[in-house]
């Protein structure tokens, strides 16, 4: 396509279209005036026209808008036209219509508004003065009809006549009374070289076929501006509306227009209290666009509290150069411009500053397809654009946007206030928007000057934003050509500008936009060999930024640092910003330069998705150090890289989504964090770069003091006989260190089309080592969804056609934390392969695992795991790699939500502890022997072990939460420490010599902490709970119980020295003997707590009652039973014998003792002596020994005669009635208490006896049948 380039129209040294040249002679011809206005006649509403003398004339007007039209309406030098209005929203509307220009030279004063169509012209001439409220002064016809007008319409419509092209000239001084007015010059062209001031409103000028004027209640009128032939406004004088609107606007339908002017001129909005000033500039469709050739535009908010108001400047093509005299203009002889007006700056000045914050400047280049030198801006060297914050307060927003081309070579800045307040936000962008015409499209920055500082803040951002842009070595400054909206065919920035940048205190963002209609390839960012970013000044944190629509790029001579004084520096690159995807490739980050931050953090975000895509983020020899001074006694920025290929692999077995070669990255405290996703390749790869013959490797090494280290990596890949196949991860030859930071890396292999390929989730190959020299902890966790490995440390399976690899030097360590394994894969093959070492100074902990699409890791749950042996089907560990494995503390296998079986299938001994644990789920199956000093069973199944498989262990930890542990087949032994536990079911144990229950602690592992955690059983309890030694005492050192019953079983005596308990179900204690035991307090219960003669399992004598608790010895104690000595005299029957029992222990109180008793003696037997023998049992167990008594049989008893006189009686049964009375006789009856027997019928009985003679007295009780009746 041809270009077609117009001739050019705006230069540094420019050659003048007739407005501007108009601007430039203007004053030169005097102003042909009448004395006054002529050919008065009312229209509309009530005016009246008077003329007291040659020099004045009086208007009147009665009603708040009126219409008067006249033949001329000029105004002489000296003379004078007052109108006078019934108040200040009152509109006079004068028409013109004898086709001769309008020349005030002299004075016009109203108290309202006064409107002046005159097609054929307006001028006011230097020198005059015009005083009014408002002022529209037109050379386009008031189209709105009269109705309407005087019905108070508020918008108003101008139309330009056909053939007309009047001029609306302005060289005097236009000053609108109060506040709110509008003064607005409307025409086919406009020029102001005077001065018009119109403050709270708005001053106006605007060119085009049709103008609106839409008056807005508050004084800021809106323009509307259809395109016209020859439109165009210029300024050279000034235009004032502070708190109010500045507007310039002109708009052409042809190529043939003037656009906006502004020469050496000031625009001025200030801010006021009540509110902000704007200025607008807008060319709309006009070829010629907005040209500014020194001058001030100012938005300012100079007052205390003020903040900048807002510059607004859109056109085909803008301009903004300082004024260089002399200025050389196409005619014969030179001509010297007026002086230009006070406050005018020839430098060229956009300026939206504020007390207490920037305002707002934007200057938008809109691009015409075909039309190169569209869409263009351009600042000359020298010029300045400002929105700083002067005391307080933030910067404001500078914007250049240029659609096709951007030539900026001045100064921009946005300070945050000296006292206060972030730096603001500056935007130069060029090409970001070209039609894709072939016109080209880019920009040219060199030698600019950004500044959004903030000396009491944080720092702003220059935004720079073209299709392609190439960062170049170099400081030149750049001068504007003859045509400086020629279209650039590139984009090219200068490490000195960014530097320039950065050292003022301004981050710098650098992006590509969407080419559009252009090439899918553009939007690369590249930096060529020797560029040096160099942040060396004092200035706080800061950002380099470069966000591509594709791309970034670095060569190798490539250096991006912080130095010196330098602050931390935040380096960021991002492709595929704009997520074209496949469309365009995607984005790729490709960089072999050295990166410095002094504490900055790095972020690289790659999405590459391009056929034989390769990697995303691809880093090669690279040094990248985030360490403040670097070195690790500084404090440390982040790193985090991120790549995602969704493209064809190019078939190397080196394609990875992210491919890290031969980089070391050093981060002290800053955390590392990697990933990648590959569709069709590996997702991450760390390796070593061939350094030269001769010279070893530059391996890649990652290392932090505190920070932690990430890897995440998710691969695919379809091989073939001379391909490897992809893996998740994929670390060769390269280090991941640190010192107390956490390390992970979790890669998964996803499934193929091609299966048998054995891509592993992680892979370490030769020379990987991963390790932590104080305290950090290590995690890795692979997933292969098809026959790879999860994880695989070593070599990876031989590939047919390529030499079998040789392990060498891969290991895993951390000095004193943990080394977390996790892994799966499809079951056909060993998820888990440990060719190289793993170490840990605390635990070692194995467990099925998995990976997310997105490289999240978690745990697989429900995967059984199979320990021992030549284990190597699914999550296993065989004996042979066990013997890889060393921790400090414990290897753990499982965690606490682990719900699948654990299997010992072959010997495992251990120099750590050993904890199995399925607390989610699943039983724990011990069918080959274990060792080790602390053993934890932790399920929530049951726990058991075959014959052939004993637990030999200091402590051994068994807890089910939801079965039974079931530990009596083998010949464990628990040393003389600690056995703990309990389970829902039974809990059963047996071991080979003295024992001790107690308290136990284990080291267990937490899912969801992925953390070490202490698994413990401060007591024993179970449905019923079984324990023995084959030998030696049983101790109890913690609470048992039971709900169905406990059996405690010592081979040689209980220990109870710390006073535990036995509680919950009936109990029972056996051991072979007391002597020498310690009870702490357990008492059995009932008749027979204790019992003997009762071997556990062998002899014995006794019953064992069921409901009671019981203390049971295999040994017999020996208790005496002594039978008392009895004595009778002859004749008489023998007496009870007694005995009793000595020699009773324990307490025992003989309650099952018993036996018969007797002698041969009998009622017959003469007087002598008899042995008194007996037989006895003990239902307790003793052994019984008798010790006989004597029983003496005495002679015969001699009875005497009774002496019924002197004998006293030994019974009550006479009532004292024989011998002396022993009461006094009775002189009447009885008073008083006395023996009353009521219903007793023995005694009515007895008081009938009367077989006793000899009664000597007697007690008249007056009482018959009563005790006293005798």
């Amino acid at each position: 396509m041809a270009m077609h380039n117009r001739s050019p129209r705006f230069q540094p040294r420019l050659r003048l279209r007739p407005v501007a040249l108009a601007l430039v002679c203007l004053g030169l011809a005097p102003a042909l005036a009448q004395t006054l206005p002529t050919g008065f006649s009312p229209i509309a509403g009530g005016v009246t026209a008077a003329t007291p003398n040659a020099a004045t004339m009086n208007i009147n007007q009665t009603t708040a808008r009126a219409i008067a039209q006249w033949n001329t309406f000029s105004i002489s030098t000296g003379a004078t036209v007052n109108v006078a209005q019934p108040s200040a929203s009152s509109v006079l509307l004068n028409r013109v219509i004898g086709g001769e220009p309008s020349a005030i030279a002299g004075s016009l004063n109203a108290n309202g508004r006064v409107f002046l169509v005159n097609p054929a012209g307006v001028t006011f001439s230097k020198g005059s003065s015009i005083s009014v409220g408002g002022l529209v002064a037109s050379t386009l016809d008031m189209s709105t009809s009269n109705d309407d007008f005087m019905a108070g319409a508020s918008k108003l419509e101008f139309r330009r006549p056909d053939g007309s092209f009047g001029t609306v000239d302005n060289q005097g001084n236009i000053t609108l009374v109060g506040s709110g007015g509008t003064a607005a010059l409307i025409g086919s062209q406009v020029l102001n070289s005077g001065s018009i001031v119109a403050d709270g409103g708005t001053a106006a000028m605007a060119s085009g076929e049709t103008v609106t004027l839409d008056f807005a209640g508050d004084g800021l009128t809106t323009l509307r501006v259809t395109p016209g032939i020859y439109s165009g406004v210029a300024n050279s004088g000034t235009m004032q509306a502070n708190g109010g609107r500045v507007a310039l606007v002109a708009t052409s339908g042809s190529e043939v227009s003037n656009g906006v002017v502004n020469f050496r001129g000031v625009l001025r909005a200030d801010s006021m209290v009540s509110r902000n000033g704007e200025i607008i500039l807008d060319s709309g469709l006009s070829p010629e666009g907005v040209r500014m050739t020194g001058g001030l535009v100012s938005a300012v908010g100079n007052g205390a509290g003020l903040t900048g108001g807002t510059i607004d400047i859109k056109g085909r093509a803008i301009g903004l150069v300082p004024y260089t005299p002399p200025l050389i203009i196409d005619v014969s002889a030179p001509l010297e411009p007026p002086p230009p007006p006070p406050g005018n700056d020839d430098r060229g000045i956009l300026d939206a500053s504020g007390s207490a914050g920037g305002g707002r400047i934007r200057l938008y280049a809109n691009a015409v397809a075909e039309l190169g030198d569209t869409g263009a801006i351009a600042l000359g060297a020298g010029s300045i654009a400002r929105a700083d914050a002067v005391a307080s307060g933030n910067g404001g927003d500078v914007r250049l946007l240029a659609e096709r081309t951007l030539r900026a070579y001045g100064s921009i800045s946005a300070r945050g206030g000296s006292g206060g307040g972030n730096g603001g936000f500056i935007e130069t962008s060029g090409g970001f928007a070209a039609p894709g015409d072939g016109q080209g499209g880019g920009f040219s920055i060199n030698g600019l000057r950004v500044d959004a500082a903030a000396p009491a803040g944080t720092a702003g951002t220059w935004l720079v934003d073209p299709f392609n842009v190439d960062i170049v070595p170099g400081a030149a400054a750049g001068t504007l050509p003859t045509n400086p909206f020629e279209p650039l065919a590139a984009s090219t920035i200068q490490d000195g500008d960014i530097n320039a940048a950065l050292n003022g205190g301004t981050s710098v963002r650098i992006t590509t936009g969407d080419p559009g209609a252009g090439s899918p390839t553009d939007g690369d960012i590249r930096m060529f060999n020797g560029v040096r970013i160099n942040y060396s000044t004092a200035n706080g944190p800061l950002t380099f930024q470069l966000d591509a629509h594709r791309s970034v790029r670095g060569d190798n001579n490539v250096v991006i640092e912080s130095s010196g004084a330098g602050g931390p520096l935040n380096v960021v690159f991002n492709t595929d910003v704009n997520g074209g995807g496949a469309a365009t490739g995607g984005g790729q980050v490709s960089y072999s330069g050295d990166i410095y931050t002094n504490g900055g953090n790095v972020v690289m975000n790659g999405a590459w998705s391009a056929s034989g895509a390769g990697p995303s983020v691809s880093l090669n020899g690279n040094v990248i150090d985030t360490r403040v001074g670097r070195t690790d006694a500084g404090a440390g920025g982040s790193v985090t890289i991120n790549g995602s290929t969704s493209g064809p692999s190019g078939g190397g077995f080196t394609d990875a989504a992210v491919y890290i070669n031969g980089v070391q990255i050093s981060a002290s405290t800053g955390n590392v964090d990697i990933t990648g996703i590959g569709a069709d390749t590996s997702g991450v790869r760390l390796g070593s770069r061939f350094s030269g013959t001769g010279l070893p490797n530059r391996r890649t090494d990652i290392s932090s003091t505190t920070g932690n280290i990430t890897v995440r990596g998710v691969g695919n890949f379809t091989g073939n006989s001379s391909e490897i196949p992809g893996h998740g991860v994929v670390i060769n030859d390269s280090a991941l260190r640190s010192v107390s930071g956490n390390i992970a890396v979790r890669g998964l292999r996803q499934a193929d089309t091609d299966p048998g390929t054995g891509g592993d989730g992680v892979l370490l190959r030769t020379g990987a080592q991963i390790a932590t020299t104080g305290s950090g902890s290590i995690e890795i966790t692979g997933q292969a969804e098809g026959d790879g490995a999860g994880v695989r440390i070593g070599p990876p399976a031989p590939v047919p056609g390529v030499f079998p690899p040789v392990l060498a030097g891969v290991s895993v360590s951390s000095a004193g934390g943990n080394v977390v394994l996790r892994a799966s894969n499809d079951g056909s093959t060993d998820a888990l392969v440990i060719d190289g070492t793993v170490s840990a100074g605390n635990v070692v902990n194995l467990r099925p695992g998995g990976v997310a699409a997105d490289g999240t890791a978690f745990d697989q749950v429900a995967t059984p795991i199979t320990l021992g042996g030549t284990a190597n089907t699914g999550f296993a560990v065989s004996a042979a790699e066990f013997s890889r494995i060393s921790a400090g503390n414990a290897i753990v296998a499982g965690s606490n939500a682990h719900a699948a079986d654990i299997n010992v299938v072959g010997p495992l001994a251990l120099a750590s502890g050993l904890t199995l644990q399925n607390e989610g789920g699943g039983n724990i199956a011990l069918q080959a022997p274990i060792t080790a000093p602390r053993v934890g069973l932790v399920s929530a199944g049951n726990i058991t072990q075959a014959a052939t498989a004993p637990i030999t262990a200091g402590t051994l930890l068994a807890r089910s939460s939801g079965g039974s542990v079931l530990l009596d087949q083998a010949a464990n032994n628990v040393s003389a420490n600690t056995l703990g536990g309990g389970a829902a079911g039974a809990f059963r144990y047996q071991d080979v010599d003295e024992l001790r229950i107690g308290p136990v602690s284990v080291v267990g592992y937490d899912a969801a902490g992925n953390a070490p955690q202490v698994v413990s059983a401060g007591s024993m309890a179970a449905d019923t709970v079984f324990v023995r030694t084959l030998s030696g005492d049983l101790q109890l050192g913690t609470a048992v119980t039971s709900t169905s019953g406990a059996d405690l079983v010592a081979a040689a005596r209980f220990q109870n020295v710390g006073g535990a308990s036995l509680g919950g179900a009936p109990w029972r204690v056996w051991a072979d003997t007391w002597i020498g035991e310690t009870r702490g307090g357990v008492v059995g219960s009932g008749l027979l707590p204790n019992l003997y003669n009762c071997a556990y399992l062998g002899l014995c004598g006794v019953t064992v009652s069921p409901g009671d608790n019981h203390f049971i010895y295999a040994q017999r104690p020996t208790a005496t039973v002594v039978i008392g000595n009895a004595f009778r005299p002859a004749g008489l029957n023998n007496p009870f014998f007694t005995w009793s029992i000595t020699g009773l222990i324990l307490g025992d109180s003989g309650a099952g003792f018993s036996g018969a008793v007797g002698t041969a003696a009998n009622r017959s037997s003469p007087p002598g002596a008899y042995a008194i023998n007996g037989s006895f049992t003990s239902a307790e167990g003793y052994l019984v020994n008798v010790v006989p008594g004597t029983l003496t049989v005495g002679g015969f008893p001699q009875i005497p005669k009774a002496d019924v006189i002197r004998d006293l009686p030994t019974t009550w049964l006479y009532d004292r009635n024989i011998g002396p009375p022993p009461i006094c006789f009775a002189t009447g009856p009885l008073e008083g208490d006395r023996a009353s027997q009521g219903n007793d019928v023995l005694a009515r009985e007895w008081s009938r006896v009367r077989s006793r003679p000899n009664l000597t007295s007697c007690v008249d009780t007056e009482k018959r049948n009563g005790c006293a009746d005798f």
